[in-house]
Formats: C-alpha cells, structure tokens, sequence
C-alpha cells in the first residue's frame, strides 16, 4: 500500500533522520494543493527545495509549466544523492542538483535561472534546528521579490511543536502573515498549506 517511493522515503528516514522529515511521500492530493493557483509568466522560474522522489515535481510539471518550454523554468534543490538519480531519471526534461537549500541563490545561479516567481518547498522545517531554519530563511529574503510566492507545508500534528512555531513566526515577520489551508486529510499524515508572498 505504502508502494517503492514510500519505502524509498522510509528507508532514507532510518539512514538520515536529520535530512529526511517524512516518512511517505507526499500524496496526490496534497502535491495538487501545494501548486493550486501558481502560474509562470515569460522569464519566470520555479524553485523547488526538497523534492524528495517527486510527487510536488509531477504537480508543477503538469499543472504550472503545462508543457512548456521548461528550460530554465524549474530547478530542484535536493540533498539526498539517491533521490536526485531518481529524479534525474523521472524527470528527464527538468534540472536538479545536489545541495542544501541554504545555497539556493548559487545554485540558481550557477544554473542560470531568471525571476523567481514561486518557491515550493518540501523541506521538514518542524525538524530543522534554528539554525537550519535561519539559514534558508535568509536565503528566501535575499531571493524573493515582491509578488514571489513561497509555498511549504506543515504536519498537522507537529502544528503546535517549537521549531515548527518557531518558524512560522520568523516567516511572518518577513513575508507578512500566512495563509493556511485546511487540513488536507488524504495524506499520510495529514498537512496543512502554507503560503507567504513578498
């Protein structure tokens, strides 16, 4: 029922509980929420921070870049090797790279991507130490401009946790309050949206 990429996910959990906040991938359902409203413009770009084995990257694929031409449109920050070669594999028509989502600023850089008009995460910021939080934070300060949308989400039953609260708050007082979804109960487990936008 879980399937491979769940047990992908799982295993990866048990060997870098540090790096991989998740213990499924992302359903469906959710993967749809986290792109609902977003659409890219001439010279636009798509960042996507944690993509995991790539339930979130089939959504923008089909529903944000619509079978454009997607070179330099999207660009995925993964750090696990092994998901980046699933990916690589998956998706032979987008980019990833290997690194930390504090980076991303090089690494869009280095790829020679334009305007970032949406950043769509699915990094585990619940189980991020500050320090990890400060440092993305700061990079999605310096890389968004205004109208740029930053998109993540939330376990519902690591709402009220510290770091997770933590982070909320240092998002608000950047990016202004959040827009949270409702409970989008068809995923294991359940998770709200969240949505800033500069």
């Amino acid at each position: 029922m879980i399937g491979r990429d769940g047990l992908k996910f799982f295993g990866g959990m048990l060997r870098n509980p540090t790096k991989v906040g998740a213990i499924a991938p992302s359903s469906p359902v959710l993967a749809r929420r986290m792109v609902r409203g977003i659409s890219l413009e001439e010279g636009e770009s798509i960042l996507e921070l944690g993509p995991g084995t790539g339930p979130i990257t089939k959504a923008i694929a089909r529903d944000v870049l619509k079978g454009q031409n997607e070179a330099g449109k999207y660009l995925g920050i993964e750090r696990d090797s092994r998901f980046v070669r699933i990916l690589t594999n998956r998706f032979r028509h987008l980019s990833f790279v290997e690194g930390s989502a504090e980076d991303a600023l090089a690494h869009l850089d280095a790829a020679g991507h334009g305007n970032v008009k949406a950043i769509i995460s699915g990094l585990p910021f619940a189980s991020l130490p500050g320090s990890v939080q400060d440092g993305v934070i700061g990079c999605l300060d310096r890389l968004m401009s205004p109208g740029t949308i930053f998109r993540t989400f939330q376990y519902c039953h690591a709402w009220m946790l510290p770091t997770a609260r933590r982070f909320r708050k240092q998002m608000s007082e950047l990016f202004g309050s959040v827009d949270r979804s409702r409970a989008v109960v068809r995923n294991l487990p359940p998770a709200f949206v969240l949505s800033w936008q500069r």
